[in-house]
Formats: structure tokens, C-alpha cells, sequence
């Protein structure tokens, strides 16, 4: 490596994201069912709510 390299790699950014979310039982339904209502909404409402496919 370089010392430019080195450098760069020097550089630790750390990103808070803050406190876990809490969804209210009505909110769980809605987006569950806004996920189900076509097979490729799936990612698109995990992505528009901020959480893994998985969940």
C-alpha cells in the first residue's frame, strides 16, 4: 500500500442510528398486509419502512 492508502484507511466514521423502533400493532398489520398485496412490494416496503426483507 502507499502512504495515501494508509491514510485513508487512518479514518473511522461511527453512525448512531439512534434507539430501536417501536410499531404499534396497527402499524405491523398495515405494512404487513401493503407487502402482501403484490409479490414485489416486498423489498419496496421493507425499504420504505427502513427494515430487513427478513423481518
Amino acid at each position: 500500500m502507499d502512504s495515501h492508502t494508509i491514510s485513508t484507511l487512518n479514518r473511522l466514521e461511527v453512525v448512531d442510528t439512534g434507539r430501536r423502533r417501536r410499531w404499534s400493532e396497527e402499524e405491523k398489520a398495515r405494512i404487513v398486509l401493503e407487502s402482501l398485496s403484490e409479490p414485489r412490494l416486498v423489498a419496496a416496503t421493507a425499504r420504505r419502512y427502513g427494515l430487513s426483507r427478513s423481518l
